[in-house]
């Protein structure tokens, strides 16, 4: 390995984690957000004429996204939704056959976008999970790093747009609509703090002491996923295979109280989807970005708010209470770190433990739907 790759590798991981450090001190990062950040350093980068070496940082994205699925989905505690499952389940539900109804129809609606399958597979993991579904999704079905590129700039910023509605204009809508429906939840004060999803409070060498094992065993089940993909297609690079692989054995592992309880393993997860974006950022056609960038901004807008109406619609019909209906909707569409302040928002903080015990369920479920529905509409578009 030359100089050049070994001070691009460095970057890679150094950037995040100055960016990671920095964005409590610079309010820019802050709102902007680090994974923006990254892909715009990636992308001038690319474009800049500077040393790079596109192999090497398809490498690095490539081991880097199931690896930070593994560590995310590791601190999923599914025990928890058993507690009032029944009205929250059913949101949830509502939620998925929305995004999946919805999502098929934009295929048919954007039909001139190219890699619109892709993209419509990309939503469904990304807004019943999160952001590590979208980028695992795209990375599973081969999608082009522009598209990759686009599709999550468009959806930070409409997302934006929505969680403003959230917080501000859903709760009356839906009480308006839902009228004197029961509640599941009481307003009152929770107990339950959001452990999983605030930095870890512990000194560099415990942090390490912890992450190396934990690193260590979702870099084995990669190399498990690596070996069904062999077994099953006489590849080992079949990602989405592997995606599906690590998603089911991570979850598995969920259930072992100590890898469930590491402190670091999520944040662990959230650093290498940042690193993830530096280098798909970093093998990104500006042009190609900006030339996309309209019709999948309106792509991503409707996938998101035709979800958000059908949702709110059918919840309706199923009596379930405004909270509810409301918590499930950004635990989906956005990811478990974002219960807490909608929680806040809303003024019903006992709603936070089953929140994020629903959003750590998209985040198991979410690979799965957007895998399948890229399948569902290969029979259907061809």
């Amino acid at each position: 390995m030359d100089i050049f790759k070994i001070i691009q590798v460095v970057l890679f991981f150094l950037i995040p984690f100055l960016l990671l450090k920095f964005q409590n001190r610079f309010k820019i990062i802050k709102t902007i957000g680090p994974i923006l950040f990254c892909y715009a350093i990636g992308i001038v980068w690319a474009n800049s004429g500077l040393p790079l070496d596109f192999e090497l940082s398809d490498i690095i994205s490539s081991v880097l996204i199931p690896i930070a699925i593994a560590l995310i989905l590791f601190n999923s505690d599914f025990m928890t939704i058993k507690k009032d499952i029944r009205k929250t389940g059913l949101s949830f539900l509502v939620l998925s056959v929305s995004i999946l109804l919805v999502s098929t129809a934009s295929v048919f609606i954007f039909k001139a976008i190219e890699e619109n399958t892709k993209i419509a597979s990309m939503l469904v993991g990304c807004y019943t999970g999160g952001t590590p579904n979208l980028f695992a999704i795209g990375y599973g079905l081969n999608a082009s790093k522009n598209t990759i590129v686009a599709v999550n700039i468009a959806d930070q910023i409409v997302g934006g747009v929505y969680f403003l509605f959230i917080v501000t204009l859903a709760k009356p809508i839906l009480s308006k609509l839902s009228k004197k429906f029961p509640k599941v939840y009481q307003n009152q004060e929770s107990e339950n703090k959001d452990e999983a999803f605030t930095e870890v409070k512990l000194e560099t060498k415990e942090k390490i002491k912890k992450g190396i094992p934990i690193f260590l065993l979702a870099l084995g089940i990669l190399a498990i996923g690596v070996g069904f993909s062999f077994l099953l297609t006489k590849e080992a690079t079949n990602a989405a295979i592997i995606m599906l692989c690590v998603s089911v054995i991570s979850v598995v592992f969920s259930f072992v109280k100590k890898v469930r309880k590491n402190p670091v393993s999520y944040n662990l997860g959230q650093y290498f989807v940042y690193v993830f974006s530096l280098a798909v950022g970093s093998m990104a056609d500006l042009k190609n970005i900006i030339g996309q960038s309209l019709p999948i901004f309106g792509m991503v807008f409707f996938v998101i708010f035709a979800t958000v109406i059908v949702h709110f619609l059918i919840a309706t019909l199923f009596k379930i209470d405004p909270d509810t209906v409301i918590i499930t909707s950004v635990a989906g569409i956005f990811s478990p770190a974002f219960v807490i302040p909608t929680a806040k928002a809303i003024k019903n903080e006992s709603i936070i433990l089953v929140g994020i015990a629903t959003g750590l369920l998209g985040y198991a479920v979410g690979n799965f739907l957007g895998f399948g529905l890229f399948k569902v509409l290969e029979l259907i578009v061809g």
